[in-house]
């Protein structure tokens, strides 16, 4: 983001001086303005393409970086008294047990709650009856941080262990350290110990066309940020961003089908499985493309807040 102040600096800089970013891009910490994505930019890329760069007016540039943002994560405030505290001493990545499935549910149906890892996809076919869709990946701990209560115990199903320590790497960075184990065995070995599975219905864009069509139609749950849902959307699509999903479950109908849709797939998995874990049974996602498929085929949109 390029602020009043970079007119005088930066943007003063010749064209091919490259640009390294502090984080990743779509961090939580600003808006993020559109651009080709590579790392790193240059001075003329940015000046040429970045929305930011454009307002040279302080007045101008606040009002224009505010209108776009969006949530953040519920775990952002308690991180200045971590900070502040500074971390703890550990010597290493800690170790997370290994946990049987029937010690694992054991613990669930007590107060730890299941952070499902494996990609959404597969989450979908069949998982933990009340776990998180979580896919494993560098926002991996943004979004765990975010759905799931702070001070939470919390049992792991990975993908593969050999992402153990990366896991526990990024959750033990934002505070989260109450890991009480993985699942070992994974789902093969929750299935062979007899205890129960549930799957989230999948369906992809043709398929939404034909619901959306319908008199009634289900509820479409568009869960992206406000700023790319106001970009364009699906005509009639509710919009409650993915991070505050859980403070509004009570004003969402039960009787009405829901289908959550994103991006890519990633963020309505992650909220089917939110809303699963509400007792709510007619979910379906839309786990094959996103919004921008909708879009490229020329499928009913709107734009702002329509």
């Amino acid at each position: 983001m390029a602020s009043p102040n970079d007119h005088g600096k930066l943007l003063k800089l010749p064209d091919s001086v490259q640009i390294y970013p502090t984080h990743g891009g779509g961090s939580f910490c600003s808006a993020a303005g559109p651009g080709s994505g590579e790392i790193p930019t240059s001075i003329g890329e940015e000046r040429e393409h970045n929305p930011f760069a454009a307002h040279t007016e302080e007045d101008d540039f606040v009002k224009f970086a505010l209108a776009g943002l969006g949530s953040y994560p519920s775990y952002y405030r308690y991180m200045a008294d971590i900070n502040r505290r500074g971390p703890d001493v550990l010597g290493g990545v800690p170790r997370m047990a290994s946990l049987t499935p029937l010690s694992a549910r054991t613990q669930l149906d007590d107060t730890s709650i299941l952070v499902d890892a494996r990609p959404q996809n597969i989450f979908n076919e069949e998982h933990v009856p009340g776990s998180f869709a979580v896919p494993f990946g560098d926002n991996f701990s943004t979004w765990v941080g975010w759905i799931v209560p702070w001070g939470q115990p919390v049992i792991l199903l990975s993908p593969d262990p050999s992402h153990h320590d990366a896991m526990v790497r990024q959750l033990i960075r934002i505070g989260y350290d109450r890991l009480n184990g993985y699942l070992a065995g994974g789902m093969d070995a929750w299935k062979t110990s007899g205890l129960p599975v549930e799957a989230t219905a999948g369906i992809d864009v043709d398929t939404l066309k034909e619901l959306w069509g319908q008199s009634p139609g289900p509820m479409i749950l568009d869960v992206r940020q406000r700023n790319e849902y106001h970009a364009g959307h699906i005509q009639g699509a509710l919009n409650i961003e993915l991070g505050e999903l859980q403070e509004h479950l009570d004003g969402l109908p039960r009787e009405i089908p829901v289908v959550t849709v994103c991006a890519s797939g990633l963020r309505a998995s992650v909220a089917g499985s939110i809303l699963q874990r509400d007792g709510r049974e007619n979910v379906q996602v839309l786990g094959v493309g996103g919004t921008k498929d909708w879009l490229d085929l020329g499928y009913p949109i709107a734009t702002g807040d329509e």
